[in-house]
Parts: structure tokens; C-alpha cells; sequence
């Protein structure tokens, strides 16, 4: 963290910390050069070991910057500066007083009201469609509150397009993006227009409802009245036609979005767009997930020699699950719908390079299929003195179960509290045996890299201590939990290492 005082760049002196986690961190700073004016200082790190790739991010920044400081835009802070000094980067940018709408509903109880709601959706709405006739298209893709800055005029503008990313080894575009708020496709890495509304979409279920989309399992966002009643019908249709799954069965682009808040704002009838849905048995009429290339969308991409082109996602193809037979993405770990371990069952997908600035969809392949399981009883001749072992080592096994000490935990062998800790512990004294779940679930953590994270089972609710890097991390383990060890409740003694880091 850079001290107050301290002088960057030869020409921005840092006064205190505004925010952010992990690889990014925001300072207010004043311009020495320019009357001491107020500046948004944004330092990000990479952690590059290969000279190559540090030189390709750097070079994929410095396009990216220069993008950013051409938008002209009211909704868009104007973009000052830039810079690097070694594997430090600084991007300098308007400063923005006021506060985060994360703030806003933090201090209102967790939810606005329905013109409060609509007021900043339209505003939100005329960057977006600023963004997406752009030549080409700037897709915004991490919609969110803490995004979103309320200023106290009244005027909200659009704070962090990601740059950041820049710098992560990422492997694909996956990560771009918040869980919650990122529709489906963008876990593919396939992002347009349309995937910037549904973000807008569960910020607005979020602000009406209270409901917060990012602790709770992926797409699983209910119909709007069904947890916030007293919302008319006309804005809840239109929220819940924005968090469609399908990105052929929201409204066509931010225009119509516009159009039918307006027409509610107005106290007309909203011009109602048919909302198409899934067929029951799914067969027989069902419309085609992400159907591509996708009408109306007239994408130019320029030509690949060009070094200022912008990346090219490679496509990602969806996946069957052979459990529940769900399209998942073929680099899941896990079903989203039914929990089920697919690790090793699909085939990673074409890397895509982190300087992404548009995303260009073309017919992605054929869905892969796994073999249909034959469920038939199969014989099997045994060996009658091996079928004797096997009886007798099953006997000694459960006498083992049944009568050895209690006080030997089965979940995780980590000493609960761990040293250190300085939350109240749980009891532990009547520790339950392992089973399938807390098994899935540890390796479920392992794979995501928290072996710092511990749990332990009793009942329905599992007990989590430990540590995690940022609050992002917290949230993403508790969404395995419920996901994969499939429980009912939980306790959360997580510490956060990182006292800036942002959901």
C-alpha cells in the first residue's frame, strides 16, 4: 500500500486509500502539476514471471487506457493519465465524490424505492447505449453497486471497466465479471450487448428486493413480486425479462429498456415484449440457448495484424452434464444445477488472452454428449475365499466405525479453532463422520485454492473457519457450500486477509 505523502510518477501525491483488493488499489491523489486538483489514482500489479507476457499486458494496457480516455460521456469518469514503473501500472482518472450504490443500500436498509430504482436504470441505461454503438463495441461487463456511483447531483456515473484484469494470468474469460450479476454466457466467455442488461437487471432485483444475487447461488435470482411483492407488475415483468437465462429472450438492447422504464415512469401503458420461455418437458419448442451468430448485431472486426486490435474470444462450447444432463460450461468443476463432481468428464476450452476489449460471437461447436450409462445388473463371477476376505474386512471395518473414540474429528483433520483464531469456536465435542458431500466439498475448496479454509459438519450446518484473501473469496466459498455439500444452514468464522478487497 503507498503511503500519504508519498510522490508518484513525479507528479501525484497520494492523500489516502479509497479502495479496492488483490491486485488493484484506488488512491485520491492531487496533480502537483495542475493546482493540487483531485485525482483518482488506480495502481495495479502484475505478478508476471515471463518478460513476454508482461510486455503484451503492458501493451494491451496502454490500448485499453487509450480506449477509455477517447468515451466522451457524462455517465463516464474522463480518463487523465497513465503510466508504469516496473510491474506497478497507474491509470489516473477523474475523481468522483459520493458514494457507491452499495453504500446507498447499505444505509437504506438494503433496498431503494421503485422511482429511485428507475431514475438510476435510465441514467445507467443511456451509458450503456453510449458503450454499445461505439464502433466498435465497448461491452461494460462487470455491472454491479459497488460500480456504480451516486453523486450527490443526482448524476450516477460508471466507475472500473476492469482494467485491471489486464494483469491477471488468467486462463480464460470466465473470470471477468461478478458471480451474481454476470449472466451465463459470460462464464463462456461470450459476452454482447445483451449480457450488460442482465447485470443492470440483478442490480435493479437487488435494489428492490434487498435480495443480494452474490451470495446466493448463480442464476437463481427469483420472479421479482415473489419476494418483493408490493413492486408492480409492469417493472417486475421487465426485470425479470432482463435475468432471463437465455440471452435470446431478454429485450433486444438498452433502447427498449429504456423505452419501457420510461413508459412506467410516465404513467403510460409499457409497450409489453412477448417474454418467451423454456418448454416444460424440454422438447418440442424450446428456443435454442444462445443461438449464434445472433440477429441484428452487425460486428466488423478488424484485421488481425493490427496491434490495436481487440481480442477475439475463442469459442466455448457448453457441455452435458452426465448426471443431470444440464448444458454446464465445459470448464466447470462442478454442475451448477445438480452439484455433481465433473472434474476430468470435460475438456478445457480454448485459452482466451486477458487484454479482451470486445467480444465477437461466431456458431459455437456441437455440445459434447457422454456415453449413455447402462444401469443393468451386471454378474460378475467372484472367487469364493476372495468374497470371505472381503466379508470379513467389511465386519472388522464397521466394528472399527462403531467403537473407536469420539473425540477424533472426521471432517478435517485441522485443529478447530486453528491457532490464532480469535473467534468465538464452536462446539465440537460430538463430531460426525465424514460422508460424500464434506468429501466433494473438500475437494471442491482444493481445487479453487482454499486449503486455508476449513469446515466441519453437524447436522444440516456446516461450520466454516479459516482464512481467504478478499471478501470475493468468502462469498465464493460459501456458494460452494451450499452448492455442493447441499445444506441448510451456515456458520461463518471466515477472517478476511484483505481489508479493501471488494465483492
Amino acid at each position: 500500500m503507498i503511503q500519504a505523502n508519498t510522490i508518484v510518477g513525479g507528479r501525484y501525491r497520494v492523500m489516502k486509500p479509497l479502495g479496492g483488493g488483490g491486485m488493484k488499489l484506488v488512491y485520491l491523489a492531487e496533480d502537483l502539476r495542475l493546482a493540487a486538483r483531485p485525482c483518482a489514482l488506480a495502481e495495479m500489479v502484475d505478478s508476471f514471471t515471463s518478460p513476454d507476457m508482461q510486455k503484451q499486458a503492458v501493451a494491451a494496457f496502454q490500448r485499453e487506457a487509450d480506449m477509455l480516455a477517447q468515451l466522451s460521456n457524462e455517465h463516464i469518469p474522463r480518463v487523465f493519465d497513465r503510466f508504469s514503473d516496473e510491474n506497478r501500472h497507474y491509470l489516473v482518472m477523474e475523481y468522483i465524490e459520493g458514494l457507491t450504490l452499495e453504500q446507498k443500500l447499505k444505509d437504506n436498509g438494503g433496498k431503494l424505492g421503485e422511482v429511485e430504482v428507475i431514475d438510476l436504470a435510465l441514467q445507467v441505461l443511456d451509458t450503456l447505449g453510449y458503450l454499445h454503438n461505439l464502433e466498435p463495441p465497448v461491452i461494460y461487463r462487470d455491472l454491479k453497486p459497488s460500480n456504480v456511483m451516486l453523486m450527490p447531483s443526482g448524476l450516477v456515473k460508471l466507475i472500473d471497466f476492469g482494467i485491471a484484469r489486464l494483469f491477471q494470468p488468467l486462463s480464460n474469460a470466465t473470470m471477468i465479471g461478478t458471480q451474481g450479476y454476470a449472466p451465463p454466457e459470460q462464464y463462456r466467455g461470450k459476452v454482447e450487448s445483451r449480457s450488460d442488461l442482465y447485470a443492470l437487471g440483478a442490480t435493479m432485483h437487488h435494489a428492490l428486493s434487498g435480495r443480494d444475487p452474490a451470495v446466493e447461488p448463480p442464476f437463481s435470482s427469483p420472479p421479482l413480486r415473489s419476494v418483493a411483492p408490493a413492486v408492480a407488475p409492469a417493472l417486475a415483468e421487465i426485470v425479470d425479462q432482463a435475468l432471463q437465462y437465455d440471452v435470446i429472450l431478454r429485450m433486444a438492447d438498452a433502447l427498449e429498456f429504456k423505452n419501457r422504464l420510461l413508459a412506467i415512469k410516465n404513467g403510460t401503458a409499457p409497450v409489453q415484449a412477448p417474454i418467451l420461455t423454456r418448454n416444460s418437458t424440454g422438447t418440442g419448442g424450446e428456443r435454442p440457448q444462445l443461438k449464434l451468430p445472433l440477429t441484428g448485431l452487425q460486428y466488423k472486426p478488424p484485421p488481425q495484424s493490427s496491434p490495436s486490435a481487440p481480442t477475439i474470444l475463442s469459442d466455448a462450447i457448453d457441455a452435458q452434464c452426465p448426471r443431470c444432463s444440464r448444458q454446464i460450461p465445459v470448464d466447470s468443476n462442478f454442475c451448477s444445477f445438480c452439484a455433481t463432481d465433473v472434474t476430468g468428464h470435460l475438456r478445457s476450452v480454448a485459452n482466451a488472452a486477458p487484454d479482451a476489449q470486445t467480444i465477437f460471437l461466431d456458431e459455437p461447436a456441437e455440445p459434447m454428449t457422454f456415453p449413455e450409462r447402462d444401469d443393468r445388473p451386471r454378474r460378475s463371477k467372484r472367487n469364493p475365499v476372495r468374497t470371505l476376505l472381503y466379508i470379513v474386512g467389511g465386519a472388522f471395518l464397521v466394528g472399527y466405525l462403531m467403537f473407536r473414540p469420539s473425540s477424533q474429528p472426521d471432517t478435517d483433520t485441522t485443529s478447530y479453532p486453528p491457532p490464532g483464531y480469535g473467534g468465538a469456536a464452536p462446539d465440537t465435542t460430538e463430531p460426525v463422520p465424514s460422508e460424500a458431500r464434506t468429501i466433494a466439498l473438500r475437494r471442491a475448496l482444493n481445487s479453487m485454492g482454499y486449503q486455508s479454509v476449513h469446515f466441519k459438519l453437524e447436522g444440516d450446518t456446516i461450520i466454516l473457519w479459516g482464512t481467504v484473501p478478499t471478501e470475493a473469496d468468502r462469498i465464493m466459498v460459501q456458494t460452494q457450500v451450499f452448492l455442493v455439500a447441499r445444506i441448510f444452514s451456515l456458520e461463518d468464522h471466515l477472517q478476511v486477509q484483505n481489508a479493501f478487497a471488494e465483492p
